[in-house]
C-alpha cells in the first residue's frame, strides 16, 4: 500500500485538481471492484466512468495507464460518497439502439455515439436534459483522457517558377518512385511517377515514360531508364503546375531532359 501511495503520488505530480479530480472508490463487501470516477469542482454530480479492478493496486494501475495523457489528479474515496449515486437513472438510454444502456456502458463500447449525444443531441424533452448533461461530461472526460493531437506537418517545400516557365539545372534527390501501367496503350508500357527534392526541400513531381513495351507489367522494359530512391539527378524542365497536399506544395514539371 505505501508503494502504490507512493507511485500515484510520484503520478500526480504536475497534475492539478482546480477543476476536480479522478477518484477510484475503495470496494465493499457488497461492490467488489474498484471504479473509477470523474469528481468536478461544480455542482455536477460524480460521473462513473467504469470498473476497474478488484485489487487496489490493480486497479491503480489500471488507473494511471487510463489516465495518462490527463493533466487531472487521481485520488481514492470512500465508496460511502458514491452510493447516493448508485441508484440513479438519469444516465440510462430510453431510446435509440443502446436503450436501457447507461451512458457509461455506451461509452465503453462506442465512445462516438456519447460524443454525438453531447454536441448534436437536442432533448425535446426536459427529463432528457439530465441525459445530455451527463453525454456532456462524458465529452469532458473523453477530452481529458485522448492522448495529444500531432502537430500539423510543416513543410519547407514552396512553388517553384511560374506555370509554363522553363527551369534549367535543377540538381534533385530522388526520394519516392512509384511504377504504373500506361492505360491508354494496348500493352504493357511502364511508366515512372518520381518525387524528387532539392537541397532546399523543394518538392517536384514528374513522370518518366516508357522507352518501350514490357513483357509484364511488374517490370520495367530493358529500353527504359530505371530510377530509385536516393539517386541524384540532373535536369531541365518546364512548369506544367502546382498543388498542395496535406501542408506540402509540390511542383509538377513536364518536357523533362536531364543533363
Amino acid at each position: 500500500m505505501a508503494r502504490v501511495t507512493a507511485t500515484v503520488a510520484a503520478f500526480n505530480s504536475g497534475r492539478t485538481s482546480e477543476n476536480g479530480f479522478y477518484a477510484i472508490s475503495i470496494a465493499t463487501p457488497y461492490r467488489r471492484y474498484y471504479a473509477l470516477w470523474r469528481i468536478f469542482a461544480d455542482e455536477r454530480p460524480p460521473l462513473f466512468i467504469r470498473t476497474l479492478a478488484d485489487t487496489f493496486v490493480m486497479a491503480a494501475g489500471k488507473a494511471m495507464d487510463l489516465l495518462k495523457y490527463c493533466k487531472v489528479t487521481l485520488k481514492w474515496v470512500d465508496n460511502t460518497f458514491f452510493i447516493p449515486y448508485y441508484e440513479q437513472t438519469y444516465d440510462t438510454l430510453p431510446f435509440g439502439k443502446y436503450r436501457g444502456k447507461r451512458i457509461a456502458e455506451v461509452y465503453y463500447i462506442d465512445p462516438n455515439y456519447v460524443l454525438w449525444m453531447a454536441n448534436r443531441f437536442e432533448p425535446e424533452k426536459k427529463k432528457l436534459l439530465k441525459l445530455k448533461e451527463t453525454a456532456q461530461c462524458f465529452a469532458v472526460v473523453h477530452a481529458e483522457l485522448s492522448p495529444p493531437r500531432r502537430p500539423a506537418y510543416r513543410s519547407p517545400s514552396r512553388y517553384i517558377g511560374e506555370i509554363g516557365e522553363k527551369l534549367e539545372a535543377l540538381r534533385l534527390k530522388i526520394l519516392f518512385v512509384k511504377q504504373q501501367v500506361d492505360t491508354y496503350k494496348p500493352d504493357f508500357y511502364i511508366d515512372q511517377r518520381i518525387l524528387a527534392a532539392d537541397s532546399q526541400g523543394n518538392r517536384y513531381i514528374f513522370t518518366e515514360k516508357a522507352a518501350g513495351k514490357s513483357q509484364t507489367p511488374k517490370a520495367l522494359s530493358c529500353f527504359s531508364r530505371q530510377f530509385s530512391p536516393g539517386m541524384d539527378i540532373t535536369l531541365s524542365a518546364r512548369v506544367m503546375g502546382h498543388y498542395e497536399s496535406r501542408g506540402v506544395k509540390y511542383t509538377r514539371l513536364g518536357y523533362v531532359k536531364y543533363g
